[in-house]
């Protein structure tokens, strides 16, 4: 319990609210994602629509030459089964990422849930508890990260950069698959640079959907463990009420705060609810 201690007062010190939602704040802003509010500047709302624009063309990259190449190019039927899987990552998303652009005013509100909650609860041990559910809470949003860029990008590039051999009339030259199959007659694979670039691009695409996933599960990470904190400090409350149960007005008084919380936690826990279903159903 002592080994807590300073990292239980370093925190305290800090804004803990944000060292909660650290790792969220980073991977929504890296595809303009983050949920504004009214202190958000011009410029940086600027920077989120580019940002937008950007994420959606380089899915939209991804996906229609794929969809193209699968109803009018690619004849062979193990062939196309092969492509529905990476062209169902990428479909997912983008269906993912306008989730949490339609949600953002819900997602703010989770997060401001989580900036008061911070500032309400003041005693060390009550903070040292929902200390405890944001440590795992990023735990689980780093794992994420760490098995969606290692896993899937690692895939995608090692796909990318095997060298196979095509021919072009009487030569054969060497290609680079890509990750999610093209359209020829959008894109020429075997022809350079253009294989190079299309390459580039869906490994750039693929960081960014792959980032759009991690943002999702993240936030649910994070709300889902700092509502099993707040119940947990309400559980603490409420054994402390019957400790003090003698002190009838000390009690009534105690009552009402716990009442009041558990509500907090209650709405807090239904627009949660709310977001997880979209992206449990997305990422399903």
């Amino acid at each position: 319990m002592d080994t807590d201690e300073p990292v239980t007062s370093a925190v305290s010190q800090q804004d803990a609210s944000d060292y909660s939602l650290q790792l969220n704040r980073w991977f929504l802003k890296s595809v303009g994602a983050w949920p504004r509010s009214a202190t958000t500047t011009v410029g940086e709302k600027l920077r989120s629509t580019i940002q937008i624009i950007i994420c959606y063309s380089l899915i939209a990259f991804v996906v229609v030459p794929c969809i193209l190449n699968i109803l009018f190019e690619e004849t062979d039927i193990h062939m196309k089964l092969k492509a529905v899987g990476p062209l169902s990552h990428w479909c997912m998303g983008g269906m993912n990422y306008f989730s949490l652009l339609f949600r953002s005013r819900e997602i703010r509100r989770c997060m401001q849930h989580i900036k008061t909650d911070w500032r309400t609860v003041t005693e060390i041990e009550d903070r040292r508890v929902m200390l405890k559910y944001a440590k795992f809470g990023r735990f689980v949003a780093s794992l994420c990260a760490v098995f969606m860029h290692s896993g899937v990008f690692s895939h995608s590039l090692l796909q990318g950069i095997t060298p196979t051999i095509a021919y072009i009339g009487n030569k054969s030259v060497i290609v680079h698959v890509l990750p999610c199959p093209s359209y020829s007659k959008f894109v020429d694979i075997r022809y350079s640079p253009e294989g190079e670039i299309a390459l580039v691009l869906q490994l750039i695409s693929s960081i960014v959907v792959n980032s759009i996933t991690i943002s999702a599960c993240s936030l649910a990470a994070v709300f889902a463990m700092h509502a099993c904190g707040q119940l947990n400090v309400l559980m603490r409350w409420l054994d402390h009420l019957v400790d003090d149960r003698r002190q009838f007005d000390a009690v009534q008084r105690r009552l009402a705060i716990i009442v009041e919380h558990h509500l907090r936690v209650l709405r807090c826990v239904t627009v949660k609810n709310g977001n997880n279903s979209d992206f449990t159903h997305i990422l399903l």
